[in-house]
């Protein structure tokens, strides 16, 4: 009796414990994407060739003498010209730091190079730039934050879109530094092997796809549609208020 008794107890306590969440391919792959775009920051981006990281470094300089009052950010472009002498490299944090400081500063080195450069519609492009260096990888980070803290759970259709977007972006990110038509164009041309494209660059490009392709496959068949439909309406609308922004300055 003992023994017939505690056999119901024994399915009655297994029935009753918690169900482990198992863990999903999505959410593995989307927290190693979304960390290999964030990491990808810390990492060099381009290689620029010596000589032309010193004619940089000239530039910068020269400007800065011209002025009989040094432009905000005067230093703190100094020393970005001098870790790109000392490193040979440009990382994604000293894009930040560029776009950051000395905006005034750059704006007018970009248009001496290249001669008929509308300088307002440069610096909207600048600022747009800026936007998506900082978006990207706070946004990335926290995705990947997001999946361990759920233990790679699948992700719902939020997450997902988040995942498209910021994987798309980053895609973006890494095409626009490619076909820059500024400085970074010429140092391409002549700077190291593989067209001077760093690893970090290829990280975030691989990282970028990888993160859109991990939302876009993570759908289930209650939510493919509202994930799609989502990302699709949200990406034409900031693509529209980007291209907006850099034709009239302005959302309106």
């Amino acid at each position: 009796m003992g023994e017939a008794e505690s056999a119901p107890s024994t399915q009655e306590a297994a029935a009753e414990a918690p169900v482990r969440p198992r863990m999903r391919v999505t959410g593995v792959a989307g927290a190693l994407a979304a960390l290999c775009v964030g990491v990808s920051f810390f990492l060099p981006w381009v290689h620029v060739a010596p000589q032309r990281a010193q004619q940089f470094q000239d530039a910068i300089h020269g400007a800065i003498k011209e002025r009989d009052v040094p432009p905000a950010g005067a230093e703190d472009f100094k020393k970005l010209a001098a870790t790109m002498v000392r490193e040979g490299a440009l990382r994604g944090t000293d894009f930040i730091h560029w776009v950051r400081t000395a905006k005034t500063l750059s704006a007018e080195l970009d248009a001496a190079e290249n001669p008929g450069l509308d300088a307002a519609r440069h610096q909207r492009r600048l600022e747009l730039v800026r936007l998506l260096l900082y978006g990207i990888p706070i946004a990335a980070f926290l995705l990947a934050a997001h999946f361990l803290f759920h233990r790679f759970r699948r992700a719902r259709f939020p997450v997902l879109v988040l995942c498209i977007l910021v994987g798309t972006a980053a895609v973006v990110l890494a095409g626009t530094l490619q076909f820059a038509h500024s400085f970074i164009g010429q140092a391409l041309q002549q700077g190291a092997p593989a067209g001077g494209l760093a690893f970090g660059w290829n990280l975030l490009l691989v990282g970028g796809a990888a993160l859109g392709l991990a939302g876009f496959f993570g759908v289930t068949a209650r939510n493919w549609f509202r994930v799609y439909s989502i990302s699709a309406a949200t990406a034409a609308g900031l693509t529209f208020l980007a291209l907006r922004y850099l034709e009239k300055g302005g959302l309106t």
